[in-house]
């Protein structure tokens, strides 16, 4: 390889860099045993082939292919699968019915077909001994205009994946705000993929109206991709083991309620059934505002209540419910899969810490030792 015909240049390093840390990553998903879910798969093959795309433009971009011909003939078309992993990924998250072979037919036929375009172009060259005529991926031709079919493909599958977040988010089992928390950066993660799209559509749009064979102008499009990859790469693995275990461990147990059987008065007793049976504890966001409108009661006399029947303020009542409801569940052999900090989170604290210092302060202890402790008895 001649270094010195190589276009290197600060962008398409950052571009490579990205690659690199996009297939580390995919391939450290899938040798953990822990970790691998179905929709986790799913997501580290949306990184994988963001990457091997990024890879493929890479090699064209600094002219590796121009000393490579062979490596013009083996394109594929890496970013036809991209969107189609991601939505999988969605799905497997947020839905309970298994996938249908309609749907797979419908996410895997556009990149069968476009794959069959570029082999039957290469046949093409090849029967015409004009094989040295291969069509650039960034002038008009058959190729810019299969990037416009790719743009309106991608474009489709995150609007449908944002539209299943936002049923999930609606569904009647949880409280939206609950579930927010762990669905933004999904959709965050889609509007920069839009973001991305848009800069992609400006580039191809450019190319067909100037007819200009330049690979500048889809910098920001694959720069875009890289932050993807380090955005997913750190955040999403994360992001996606502790929504998923937090769904779980809420189906299993959103038909148990728990309550203190201690001697209260009429009213108060009449107000905690409804925050217990209405989980409103496990909302991270429950205060004292939210329950007077939720309740129809003043806050001060809900507070007034709470002080005098339970011998606690608001907080610290609403905590201790949050601490039975954690210690029920450490104490369960059942959720040993599950990481502390997700039961945690998901019995109504927003953060590790705040769910660490009201552990210690009602139980003397921290979750991982009362787990250990109860197991000993």
């Amino acid at each position: 390889m001649n270094l010195e015909t190589l276009n290197l240049n600060i962008f398409n390093i950052l571009i490579i860099s990205g690659v690199i840390h996009g297939v580390i990553f995919s391939f450290y998903v899938f040798a953990q045993d822990k970790i691998i879910k179905k929709s986790t798969i799913y997501l580290a093959l949306t990184v994988l082939f963001l990457s091997l795309s990024n890879f493929q433009y890479w090699l064209i971009d600094t002219s590796i292919t121009n000393q490579y011909i062979f490596l013009k003939y083996i394109f594929i078309p890496w970013h036809w699968l991209v969107l189609p992993m991601f939505y999988l990924y969605v799905y497997k998250l947020t839905c309970k019915e298994k996938i249908t072979l309609v749907k797979n037919v419908l996410l895997f036929t556009p990149f069968v077909i476009v794959l069959l375009v570029h082999i039957l172009n290469i046949y093409y060259r090849i029967s015409t001994d004009d094989i040295n005529k291969i069509n650039s991926h960034f002038e008009r031709g058959i190729y810019v205009y299969l990037e416009f079919a790719s743009f309106i493909f991608n474009l489709l599958l995150m609007f449908l994946s944002h539209k299943m977040i936002k049923q999930y988010e609606n569904n009647l089992s949880y409280d939206i705000k609950w579930v927010k928390t762990e669905t933004n950066w999904l959709k965050k993660l889609i509007y920069l993929g839009i973001l991305v799209c848009i800069c992609w559509l400006i580039a191809i749009s450019i190319i067909t109206i100037h007819n200009i064979n330049n690979t500048y102008f889809f910098y920001p499009m694959w720069i875009g991709n890289s932050i993807l990859v380090y955005w997913i790469g750190y955040a999403g693995l994360a992001k996606s083991k502790q929504l998923k275990e937090r769904i779980l461990i809420r189906e299993k147990r959103i038909k148990k309620i728990s309550s203190d059987k201690t001697k209260k008065t009429k009213t108060f007793k009449n107000l905690e059934e409804e925050i217990i049976s209405s989980k409103l504890y496990l909302n991270p966001n429950l205060n004292l505002e939210y329950l007077s409108k939720h309740l129809d009661l003043s806050d001060g006399y809900i507070s007034q209540q709470i002080n005098t029947n339970s011998k606690m303020n608001f907080n610290d009542y609403i905590n201790n419910l949050r601490i039975i409801n954690a210690k029920q569940i450490l104490q369960d052999k059942e959720y040993d899969n599950y990481t502390i900090v997700a039961i945690g989170l998901e019995s109504g604290f927003n953060s590790k810490s705040s769910f660490y210092t009201a552990f210690k302060k009602f139980t003397n202890k921290t979750p991982s030792q009362y787990k250990k402790d109860v197991r000993n008895l």
